[in-house]
């Protein structure tokens, strides 16, 4: 009962941090501003914060690159030795993995064209071209954001599905694995 109650007082300040400070380093709900000992964890809800446009368009950058990588991880499913067990999920898994890895890459050119349209001087032909480009790249990504989710959601279920259906000699030990003696 005690352990409990600490739980949901402990819950109840991180919330509290959340709601009443910025997790900005010196402000109310920066918890490593406010301890006097040493850190030796990093909180929960901690994130960096970026000090110039120019940082966090490399940050969001550098995350939606990281999540174009983790779908293109997704792209070796095309290989003509992986087998499923109809054309109709190739073809899905295929499409799935082709919108996971190309909407991030829509959502990094969002986060380029703003900043150089914010970099570009005023009234000019760039900021024009570039301020319609973030806009058209923005459309874009409120578009593909459900897309994204749902191809999310077809890749999980596609991995399981297709879990009912192995091929012949899948669970066949590897001859390699007998020298091993922890695998067994």
């Amino acid at each position: 009962m005690k352990e409990t109650l600490w739980n949901l007082k402990n819950i109840l300040g991180r919330t509290r941090e959340l709601i009443h400070g910025d997790g900005a380093p010196g402000s109310f709900g920066d918890p490593i501003a406010n301890q006097e000992t040493p850190v030796m964890k990093v909180p929960t809800f901690y994130s960096i914060t970026a000090k110039t446009l120019l940082d966090l368009s490399r940050m969001r950058c550098a995350s939606f690159f990281i999540a174009a990588t983790f779908g293109a991880i997704h792209c070796a499913g095309w290989s003509t030795k992986i087998s499923f067990s109809s054309h109709i999920t190739s073809i899905l898994w295929r499409a799935s993995s082709a919108m996971i890895t190309g909407t991030p890459l829509v959502w990094t050119l969002l986060f380029v064209f703003g900043y150089a349209g914010n970099k570009s001087e005023n009234d000019s032909l760039s900021e024009q071209v570039y301020g319609f480009l973030s806009g058209l790249f923005l459309h874009l990504t409120f578009i593909s954001i459900p897309f994204y989710i749902i191809c999310r959601i077809v890749l999980l279920t596609l991995a399981f599905v297709e879990l009912r259906d192995l091929p012949p000699g899948t669970l066949a030990t590897i001859q390699w694995a007998n020298f091993v003696p922890f695998i067994h």
